[in-house]
C-alpha cells in the first residue's frame, strides 16, 4: 500500500501572515479614524474618486489585515494586499517626487507618507503569502487538513 504524503504547512509563515496582517489591520483603522493626512495624500498624489477611495481602501486593509491574521482565504487576502500595496508604493514614489509648487491650492506642504520601504516589503510578503498560502495555525491550513482526512 502506498502511503500518502502530506506536506507540512510552513511555520514562518505564520509569523509572517501576523506582522502583514497587523499592519494592514493598523493603517487600515488609522485611514478610518484620521482621515485628514489620508485625503491629503490622495489628492496631493492626484488619486481619482477621492471620496471613494477615501473610505474604501481604509475598509479593504482592515478586510486584509483581519484575513491576514485569521488565515482565512489567505491567498486572496494576499492578492488583494499586494494590489494595495502596490498602488501605496506608486503613490509614495510620485509624493516623493512632487515638487511643493504642483500640490493642490488648499495644501501648503506635502501630506506625512510612509518611508518606501514600507509598501515595498509589505507588497512582496503579501505576494509570498499568494504563492505559499497561510502556513501553519491558519483556517484555512485546518479546513484544508479536514478535506483530506
Amino acid at each position: 500500500m502506498e502511503e500518502k504524503k502530506t506536506k507540512k504547512p510552513y511555520k514562518h509563515l505564520f509569523f509572517i501572515r501576523l506582522i502583514v496582517g497587523i499592519i494592514f489591520l493598523f493603517f487600515g483603522i488609522m485611514h478610518l479614524i484620521n482621515p485628514e493626512n489620508f485625503q491629503n495624500i490622495l489628492r496631493a498624489s492626484d488619486t481619482p474618486l477621492v471620496p471613494f477611495n477615501l473610505v474604501f481602501v481604509p475598509i479593504a486593509e482592515i478586510v486584509v489585515g483581519a484575513l491576514l491574521l485569521l488565515g482565512l482565504i489567505s491567498r486572496i487576502a494576499g492578492i488583494i494586499g499586494f494590489i494595495i500595496m502596490v498602488i501605496g508604493a506608486w503613490t509614495t514614489l510620485i509624493l516623493m517626487h512632487l515638487d511643493p509648487s504642483q500640490l493642490p491650492d488648499d495644501l501648503t506642504q506635502k501630506p506625512f507618507y510612509p518611508p518606501i520601504f514600507i509598501p515595498i516589503v509589505l507588497a512582496l510578503l503579501s505576494l509570498y503569502i499568494t504563492i505559499f498560502g497561510c502556513g501553519a495555525w491558519g483556517i484555512d491550513s485546518h479546513r484544508k487538513g479536514k478535506k483530506e482526512g
